[in-house]
């Protein structure tokens, strides 16, 4: 419509007949309808309140032809144009009084909008007349229906500026091949296998592979068979997980997987979740594959990435579901990536030579944050080495490193760890030729990094096959792989902790894996659980032997037998100990209490003798101490900056009487700051030394006094005012 042309249109004005009409109105308006040329029709809405007061002039006026509509705002002198639909204006408010009744069960809609003339009502009816249907009851419906219609097309419109541009790119990608769906199946999910048994008898169980779909019946003498452990299945070789089918709930394992598609100028990074659900019995096994992210990488001349992402979402709550600009709604950046198309596919861009094909190929379940590698490999261009070397999980750990903790640097920091500035990879790693093959030979993680610069810097020559197995069993205990911390070799102490550990207790699960065991992390060997709690616990017993005095030197406290029972009967020594010296604790503290209230039951006596007689509580003196008041708010924060507590910033609450300071001083010392006293609302608040120190008891009898004073002076005066 031409606004302009449509702004030149004479202002209508009220009739006599209507002014008249308005003094028994009531609604909230009154509608004329002027059909302005063919297609085009004009509303003016004169408000009735303002036709009671003599005030002609209409509120708005709303054009309509058959594919638009504007509203002139006539409130105003200058020409002002409304775009909104007529029940979102708040000017002319509601078109219906709304009413329920609860006995009939009946809607009622009261018009407050009356249309001037039968004539006026019939333009519009005629005008609307494709917008309305037989059942529409109320005269408004068909023109908000018209309205609603064009707020969407210019909704659309408004988008289509945003999703065509959208959609042009989209249709550049092309279908995924077959080779990555297969391996997205084969590789990616290979860790969701389940060998689901069903005990025969004593010596025999059917068992069920949910990954080549066999059962046959096995020896359970030959095959362990132990629920959440892991196994082989004896038809396929596959590793599995093995489940009791009567303990097996419905699994769903999920992992976010990646796909390079080459470009002329980049390439494209797509990603995919996939979710496996297998049903109770293992029996049914369903996989779902779709897209979730497209993100579209250029590399500047410097090599720096710039990226375009795009998730597949609902646009802007519209309903549809389509491609839409990436504001961080789905977790993507952790996951694992297609390595069959590298590093053809993008050979033409900075990361041809980033060697992630060969990690990807070597962690073929391990989610890892790839798209922090873009960016990693160009800021640390040594993580090629890393993958080169074999030491994969370092790798992971350098590109997973979100925060940057990663780059240690050990000539500021204490910390281990890998050291960025090094020249060499060994003095990256900080290791010797002959540990970083050790580390290679295990494809060691930080944490075992972290063991072997122990032992090094230690003296201590650590084998391969002696770093897995203490790792395995404790961790990154950098404590106890120091020969000085312990009392036997690091293989005596494994194999200990590995017999005494085999049936060990197995701590709790937590809720989430009897309904997604594997969803998003997998979870090890429940053998491996029971070792390392074994390791847990045995070095709590250590430390209580500690405290309990017993002879670690000798292995019958260092290796007990039947660990188990010795670690819960020295669990309730310690524990009694520790109530021995908790009570002990309480009997001192209960004594030290005892012994000051006598020494402040005497002092205070003393005090209030000496001040027998004193009216005025701020001439109190005993003990060596008197009271001075504080001339002027610069001596109140002097005393704050000499004792180094806060009493300086109450120098506002004072001046305003809201509290009171006051000066505890030694005699022999008048002028020199000893404690800070605050009272208020007939009590000492506070009472501080230097750095906020606690009061001497001398010092608390002279607090008491003075508040005993002061409370006996206030008494005195209000009896004299009553």
């Amino acid at each position: 419509m031409d606004k302009r042309k449509l702004s030149k249109i004479p202002r209508e004005t009220a009739s006599d007949e209507m002014l008249k009409f308005a003094e028994r109105a009531t609604g909230t308006h009154i509608v004329t309808c002027t059909e302005i040329e063919k297609d085009l029709l004009m509303l003016m809405f004169y408000p009735v309140k303002g036709l009671k007061k003599g005030k002609r002039g209409a509120r708005i006026r709303t054009f309509f032809s058959k594919t638009d509509y504007i509203t002139q705002d006539l409130s105003v002198s200058k020409v002002k144009w409304l775009t909104a639909a007529l029940d979102r204006m708040d000017c002319i408010g509601e078109f219906y009084e709304y009413h329920y009744d609860w006995d009939t069960e009946k809607r009622t809609y009261i018009p407050k909008m009356f249309f001037w003339t039968d004539g006026d009502l019939e333009r519009e009816k005629n005008f609307f007349k494709e917008w309305a249907y037989e059942n529409d009851e109320l005269e408004w419906t068909a023109v908000n229906r018209f309205q609603e219609m064009i707020k969407q097309q210019r909704l659309d419109e408004k988008h289509a500026k945003q999703t065509n541009p959208i959609d042009k790119v989209m249709e550049t990608v092309k279908e995924v091949p077959e080779s990555f769906k297969k391996w997205t199946s084969e590789k990616a999910m290979s860790f969701s296998r389940y060998l689901v048994y069903s005990a025969n008898s004593k010596k025999t169980a059917v068992v069920h592979c949910t990954h080549c779909k066999g059962t046959t019946i096995v020896d359970r003498t030959k095959i362990r068979l132990r629920n959440n452990e892991k196994g082989t299945c004896p038809l396929c070789g596959s590793q599995v997980t093995i489940k009791a089918k009567g303990r097996m709930p419905r699994i769903c394992d999920e992992r976010t997987v990646s796909f390079i598609e080459p470009r002329e100028d980049g390439f494209l990074w797509r990603y995919f979740r996939i979710r496996r659900w297998i049903g109770d019995k293992g029996t049914d096994v369903q996989d779902h594959l779709y897209e979730i992210v497209r993100t579209f990488y250029k590399f500047a001349p410097d090599g720096t990435p710039c990226t375009n992402s795009y998730e597949w979402r609902e646009y802007k709550q519209s309903g549809h579901i389509r491609w839409c600009p990436n504001e961080g709604f789905i977790n993507y950046m952790d996951c694992i990536l297609y390595p069959d198309n590298l590093p053809e596919a993008w050979k033409k861009t900075p990361m041809k030579y980033s060697a992630l094909e060969i990690l990807s190929k070597n962690k073929p379940t391990t989610q890892i944050y790839y798209p922090k590698a873009v960016q990693k490999y160009k800021d640390f261009p040594q993580l090629e080495w890393f993958i080169k070397m074999g030491l994969y999980n370092l790798a992971l750990y350098l590109i997973n490193d979100v925060y940057g903790h990663a780059f240690v640097n050990r000539d500021f920091h204490r910390t281990r760890g890998i050291y960025q500035k090094g020249k060499t990879i060994f003095e990256i790693l900080g290791l010797t030729k002959e540990n970083t093959r050790i580390l290679q030979k295990l494809d060691g993680d930080i944490d075992e990094l972290r063991l072997l610069q122990e032992a090094q810097d230690s003296g201590y020559n650590l084998k391969a096959d002696e770093l897995e197995r203490f790792y395995k069993i404790f961790g990154c205990n950098t404590t106890l792989i120091r020969k000085e911390n312990r009392k036997a070799s690091i293989h005596k102490i494994c194999r200990y902790i590995e017999r005494e550990g085999t049936e060990y207790r197995v701590g709790g699960q937590g809720n989430c894996w009897q309904y997604s065991y594997m969803r998003h992390k997998e979870r090890p060997d429940v053998r491996e659980e029971r070792i390392q709690n074994c390791a847990k616990d045995w070095l709590d017993y250590l430390n209580w032997c500690k405290e309990l005095k017993y002879d670690l030197n000798n292995m019958f406290f260092y290796f007990p037998k039947n660990f188990k029972k010795v670690h819960d009967r020295t669990a309730a020594e310690y524990q009694a100990l520790q109530d021995k010296k908790a009570a002990e604790k309480k009997r001192r503290e209960e004594e030290r209490i005892k012994r000051e209230a006598e020494v402040m039951k005497k002092l205070l006596e003393e005090m209030l003798k000496e001040n027998a007689g004193i009216d005025n509580a701020f001439l109190i003196k005993g003990k060596g101490l008197i009271l001075r008041v504080p001339k002027d708010a610069q001596e109140i924060r002097k005393e704050g900056a000499a004792l180094h507590h806060c009493v300086g910033t109450y120098v506002d609450r004072v001046a305003k009487g809201q509290t009171h300071i006051f000066f505890v001083r030694r005699v022999e010392e008048p002028d020199t700051p000893y404690f800070t006293m605050e009272y208020n609302k007939g009590r000492v608040i506070q009472c501080r030394g230097s750095h906020n120190c606690g009061m001497p008891a001398s010092v608390k009898a002279f607090v008491a006094a003075f508040e005993k004073l002061m409370k006996e002076r206030e008494e005195k005066m209000e009896r004299k005012c009553g």
